[in-house]
């Protein structure tokens, strides 16, 4: 096989090669007259068909639509060419409805004004004196052969039938026939009809509707045809009407074929049909039909399927209907060329400025991608050259601005990343000051958790354990989020452990007396250390407290803390503050208080972020939604709280990040081992 030929097969495929072999198929089998071979062939190749027209639309969109000049040819093709293609179609199938319904219209109107004669001739015999109605039914007559030659009347009263002219066949009208007019089919020809029945007397109208009658309906407007409808008509076993058509019926849908009745009209094969000759060189022929109910005399009153049809020209309906006024139609007709003339002179103009503005957006996208390329490269010092004032020109500008800036900003970036690994030290850092040690329990049992808003937090924790069987545990709030209040926490932090250390009794020097702690004057040292070694707007609330195992109390100090809460029994007592903030004032003044401790007592400390975050209404999550919470779920793990407090403010803010740092301390009343 020569590789040119592999490589075609390739590339068409499974598929292409398929859809090859089976075309080739179709064609030897419908070339042969093999009718079956060539309808299975066909529809095989319809998938494959399915197949190469998906790939050929891909291949298409990746490589003939993937520059931005394609794409907006496309789409000026889309909303330029197409459009005016649909408009054109859209006037043409407009004007040949509005023809031939103008023509129907025409040829009905005539129609309708014969059949009214045949009508009027019946109101005009029944309006007769009954004696007189005989003598002068002759003298009636005569003044509607005129316009309706042919016309026959039977007259039937009690002296029996009485035909006009005399010559007439017999009608024999069956009985059940009402007062109705209109066409009727009577031996395969067509009639107007009118039937009167009154008191004592029967009176009927038949004047032929002929060929030559029809078509002179409307002069000069062409050929104006009748035709009776086969599926009625061998249905009751009636002669064909003269000129019927020929019926096919699929799917209940009926299908008329000219042909097959007279002819193709364009031809003038079998039916001779007459209309003017063109006006002008798109006056083409059209045709329409509608339909026509008409009357059988064995059928009494039981309307048929008919149709009337009109083959024509748009400038003889026109003259029709206009009666000759030519000047009008002239105006008409100019007005519309005009019209069209500037139609598509304005879709020329537009496509000849959309391929402008494309080349000026595909010029512009072009120098920007050559950029982009040059810029990932690694050369910033390439710069765009502007041409123009408008959005394409500011787009080059700003490409040229953000080359001179990028290098710029990649050191902004790096100076980023530097920070925040820094922040990142200083986390850890933060997380050595808290306690590394699980709490003591001294006769209470400590639960704590801290979850910061950023990084580092400004909620302080902490807790020792005392000579004597006494625990110490405190809980802060640093005024401020972020490094700030991080670093304003470690020197809270450092300046507690240095109180607390002086009030522990060293074994190692072999001291026996242990110093009593006092606690308010502990945090009002604290308050001096930290007014003299921060700036004057750093602050923090603290609460404080001294637990002693062997007489189950708990002196505290609260610095301008939110309230602890202690659980006794179902019934809640809060922890008051004794003070004021640390680092404020440096004169501040504490007090402590102290109270005991019973078994089952549970005291929850913490921080504003608990109580304070708002859900989406503005609504503060609130301390009594926290007692509630706890006292619901008080008999629980002290860990168990705490997950279910954190959880519950942060589904009421329903924000995945925090807006204030969140700290718990549980403190439990246990029995000692």
């Amino acid at each position: 096989m020569p590789p040119k030929f592999r490589q075609a097969v390739k590339r068409l495929g499974i598929s292409g090669v398929a859809f090859v072999l089976l075309f080739a198929l179709f064609v030897v089998a419908y070339l042969a007259g093999n009718g079956g071979l060539a309808f299975l062939s066909a529809l095989l190749l319809l998938p494959f068909a399915c197949i190469l027209l998906f790939r050929g639309l891909r291949f298409l969109k990746r490589h003939g639509l993937w520059s931005v000049r394609n794409r907006l040819l496309f789409v000026y093709g889309l909303i330029g060419v197409l459009p005016l293609c649909l408009v054109l179609v859209l006037i043409g199938l407009g004007a040949w409805a509005f023809t031939t319904e103008l023509a129907i219209y025409l040829a009905n109107t005539a129609l309708d004004r014969r059949l009214a004669m045949v009508e009027y001739c019946t109101e005009a015999l029944r309006h007769l004196d009954r004696a007189q109605q005989v003598q002068d039914a002759p003298e009636v007559l005569k003044n509607f052969t005129g316009p309706l030659p042919g016309l026959r009347v039977y007259i039937i009263d009690s002296t029996g039938e009485h035909r006009y002219p005399a010559s007439s066949p017999p009608l024999q009208i069956p009985p059940g026939w009402d007062n109705v007019h209109g066409l009727m089919v009577l031996d395969g020809h067509f009639y107007g009809w009118a039937h009167y029945r009154g008191d004592g007397e029967e009176i009927a109208a038949l004047a032929p509707i002929t060929d030559e009658m029809v078509e002179d309906l409307v002069p000069n407007l062409g050929a104006i045809s009748l035709f009776e409808d086969p599926k009625d008509k061998l249905a009751k076993g009636r002669p064909a009407a003269a000129g019927s058509l020929q019926v096919s019926d699929t799917g209940g849908r009926r299908d008329y074929d000219f042909k097959a009745s007279f002819g193709d009209p364009s031809t003038n094969a079998t039916h001779h049909v007459h209309i003017p000759p063109p006006a002008f060189r798109f006056d083409i022929p059209v045709w329409w039909l509608a339909t026509e109910s008409h009357y059988h005399l064995n059928a009494p009153n039981k309307t048929f399927g008919g149709v009337i049809w009109v083959y024509s020209r748009p400038s003889a309906v026109l003259s029709s209907f206009f009666s000759g006024k030519e000047v009008l139609r002239g105006v008409l007709f100019d007005a519309f060329i005009t019209v069209a003339i500037l139609f598509l002179l304005v879709e020329l103009i537009a496509t000849l400025l959309g391929a402008h503005v494309a080349r000026r957006i595909t010029g512009s996208i072009k120098a920007l991608y050559e950029g982009t390329r040059r810029v990932i490269s690694g050369d910033f010092s390439h710069r765009i050259p502007v041409r123009t004032n408008d959005q394409l020109g500011e787009l080059a500008t700003s490409f040229n601005q953000m080359t001179g800036n990028l290098e710029r900003l990649l050191a902004v970036e790096k100076e980023k990343e530097r920070l925040q690994t820094e922040l990142e030290i200083a986390r850890e850092v933060q997380g050595q000051l808290y306690p590394k040690q699980a709490p003591p329990t001294c006769g209470l049992k400590l639960t704590v958790r801290c979850d910061p808003a950023r990084m580092v937090s400004g909620d302080y924790y902490d807790y020792i354990e005392l000579e004597g069987k006494r625990l110490a545990f405190a809980v802060g709030d640093v005024a401020g989020k972020g490094i700030s209040a991080a670093l304003l926490m470690a020197t809270l932090q450092s300046a507690l452990r240095a109180q607390m250390t002086q009030y522990q009794a060293l074994r190692e020097t072999g001291c026996d007396h242990v110093r009593q702690m006092d606690v308010a004057q502990l945090v009002a040292t604290l308050n001096k250390q930290l007014f003299a070694h921060t700036a004057p707007e750093k602050y923090a609330t603290f609460f404080f407290a001294l637990f002693d195992e062997n007489s189950r109390t708990l002196t505290y100090t609260n610095a301008g803390h939110l309230s602890p809460l202690l659980f006794r029994n179902g019934d809640i007592k809060e922890l008051d503050p004794t003070g004021t903030v640390v680092g404020a004032f440096p004169f501040s003044q504490y007090e402590e208080s102290c109270i005991s401790i019973n078994p089952g007592d549970l005291l929850v400390c913490y921080t504003d972020g608990i109580t304070e975050p708002e859900n989406a209404y503005g609504e503060e999550f609130g301390e009594a939604r926290l007692i509630e919470l706890v006292r619901k779920h008080v008999h629980r793990e002290d860990s168990e709280i705490i997950r279910i407090v954190l959880d519950a403010v942060r589904n009421w803010t329903a924000s995945p990040e925090l807006h204030d740092d969140m700290t718990l301390l549980l403190a439990r009343e246990v029995e000692s081992v």
